[in-house]
C-alpha cells in the first residue's frame, strides 16, 4: 500500500529535511531516528556503566531494562511502518539489517578479548572467557551462563571480558522471533488490537516467569532467561503499537503525536515514571525478592512512559534535554559503550588495581570512551553503509573464524596451579 503523501510547507519541509527550495523531495519512511530516544539510550548506558564501576547507582543494572524497551520499541516501530508502507515485511532483510547493526562491533570486540588473552592476561581467565566467545558468536552468552553453572555474582576481581554480552543474546534471541510472529499475526488477523493483545499477554507471562524462576531456581536462571526478561521488550512492543501511525501524517512523520488539548495529563504521567525509575535505580539490588515480585515489571512500564512521552509530545522539556547534541551522540555510541566498558574495567582491575580509585575509574571511563568512538566510526558505521550483503558477510565470516579458532584451538597450555574453573562477576 502506497501512503498518501501530505502537502503545503510543512508537509514539504519534512519531505525535504529543510533542503533549498528545488531540491528533490525526501519521503519518510519511519526508518528516521528521534533524537530524544537517542538521547534516552545514553541515560540507560550511563547507569550501567555506573553501576559496574561502583559509581554509587545501586540499581544502574536497571539501565538494561531500559534499554530492552527502547529496543522493543524500535525495532517493531520499523516493522509496523514496513508494513503499513509496503503492505509486507521482507523479514529476511530485517535481520540482514540487524546483523550488519550488531555483528561487526561484537566480533572487534571478540577479536581484541582474544589478542589479550594471547598477549598476557591472566590465566585463569582463559577457559571461561573461551568458552563465554563462543557462546557470544553463537548469541547464546545468557544460556551457557545458565546452564554451565557458572556463578554469575560472584567477586569483582575474578571477572571475565565478555561477561555482559548476555544482554546481547536477549535481545538478538527476540529479535529472531518476534518479527514472524508479528508477520503470522498481521497476515492472519491484520489487527494490530490482536497483536497488542499478544504483546500484552506475552510480557505479563515473561514477569510472572521471572517471579517462579526466581522462587525455584534463583536469581541466575530468572535474570538471565530469555523466557523471564522478554517482558521489557514486549513493553516496548506496545510503545510502537500505540505510538505508530497507521498512515504518515500531514508532515510525513509516522509517529503519532498528542494534540495540544490532550498534552496535559503527560507531565504528570511522565513526572511519575521519572521517579519511580530514580527510585529503582537508586534502591534495587539484583538478588532482592521484590524486584522478581514486580520490581522489573514496574521498571519496564516506567521506562515504556517514559519513551511514549517523548514520542507523543517532542516538544516536552525532557525530550529537548535529551535532543542536545552531546546527550544524542552519547546515546549513538551506547552500543559501543556497552560492548567495551566491562572487558576495559576487568582490564584495569586486573593490570592497574594499584591505580587510586578515582583515577583508575577515570582512566577506565576515557578508555571505554575513546575504544567506542573508533568503534562506531571506523566499524558500525562503514558497515552500516555497505549496501552487498556479501561484501561485508566474506569479512565478517572470516574473522569470526578466526576469533572461534582462537577461542576453540589456540589456547596456551594451563599452568599446573590453575582451578578447574573461574567465578564469574559481571553485571546487565
Amino acid at each position: 500500500m502506497n501512503p498518501q503523501r501530505g502537502t503545503g510547507p510543512v508537509a514539504e519541509a519534512a519531505r525535504t529535511g529543510g533542503a533549498p527550495a528545488g531540491a528533490p523531495p525526501r519521503r519518510l519512511t519511519g526508518d528516521e531516528r528521534i533524537g530524544a530516544v537517542d538521547g534516552l539510550r545514553a541515560v540507560a548506558v550511563a547507569g550501567v556503566i555506573a553501576f559496574h564501576l561502583g559509581l554509587g547507582v545501586r540499581g544502574g543494572f536497571l539501565g538494561v531494562d531500559l534499554f530492552f524497551v527502547i529496543s522493543g520499541y524500535v525495532i517493531t516501530r520499523l516493522l509496523l511502518t514496513e508494513w503499513h508502507r509496503t503492505g509486507s515485511i521482507a523479514w529476511a532483510r530485517f535481520w540482514g539489517r540487524r546483523a550488519r547493526r550488531l555483528l561487526p562491533a561484537v566480533l572487534a570486540l571478540l577479536v581484541v578479548v582474544q589478542v589479550w588473552l594471547h598477549l598476557g592476561a591472566l590465566p585463569e581467565l582463559r577457559s571461561t572467557t573461551d568458552a563465554q566467545t563462543v557462546a557470544a558468536l553463537t548469541y547464546v552468552s545468557n544460556w551457557y551462563a545458565i546452564f554451565a553453572g557458572v556463578s554469575y555474582w560472584g567477586a569483582l576481581t575474578s571477572g571475565a571480558p565478555l561477561t555482559h554480552l548476555w544482554s546481547l543474546a536477549v535481545e538478538e534471541q527476540f529479535y529472531l522471533v518476534w518479527p514472524l510472529v508479528l508477520i503470522a499475526v498481521l497476515l492472519t488477523v491484520r489487527s494490530r488490537r490482536a497483536l497488542a493483545v499478544v504483546a500484552a499477554a506475552g510480557a505479563v507471562t515473561s514477569y510472572a516467569t521471572g517471579a517462579l524462576l526466581f522462587r525455584g531456581e534463583g536469581t541466575d536462571r530468572a535474570y538471565l532467561g530469555t523466557d523471564a526478561r522478554s517482558g521489557a521488550l514486549l513493553l516496548g512492543v506496545l510503545c510502537a503499537l500505540a505510538l505508530t501511525r497507521t498512515a504518515p501524517a500531514p508532515d510525513g512523520s509516522w509517529d503519532r503525536r498528542l494534540p495540544p488539548g490532550r498534552r496535559a495529563v503527560v507531565r504528570p504521567a511522565l513526572a511519575l515514571a521519572v521517579a519511580a525509575l530514580t527510585v529503582l535505580w537508586a534502591t534495587a539490588r539484583i538478588e532482592a525478592p521484590w524486584l522478581y515480585e514486580g520490581g522489573l515489571a514496574v521498571a519496564g512500564v516506567a521506562a515504556a512512559v517514559v519513551i511514549a512521552a517523548l514520542v507523543a509530545v517532542p516538544g516536552c522539556r525532557a525530550a529537548r534535554l535529551l535532543r542536545a547534541r552531546p546527550v544524542v551522540y552519547v546515546g549513538r555510541l551506547s552500543y559501543s559503550l556497552y560492548l567495551w566498558h566491562w572487558p576495559v574495567h576487568v582490564f584495569a582491575v586486573h593490570r592497574h588495581a594499584h591505580l587510586a580509585w578515582p583515577l583508575q575509574v577515570a582512566g577506565e571511563i576515557a578508555a571505554a570512551f575513546a575504544l567506542s568512538v573508533l568503534s562506531f566510526h571506523f566499524v558500525e558505521t562503514p558497515a552500516r553503509r555497505v549496501r552487498r550483503p556479501l561484501v561485508l558477510a566474506a569479512p565478517l565470516l572470516a574473522c569470526g573464524v578466526l576469533v572461534l579458532a582462537g577461542a576453540m584451538y589456540a589456547r596456551p597450555a594451563p599452568p599446573a596451579e590453575q582451578g578447574t574453573g573461574v567465578t564469574v562477576h559481571g553485571g546487565p
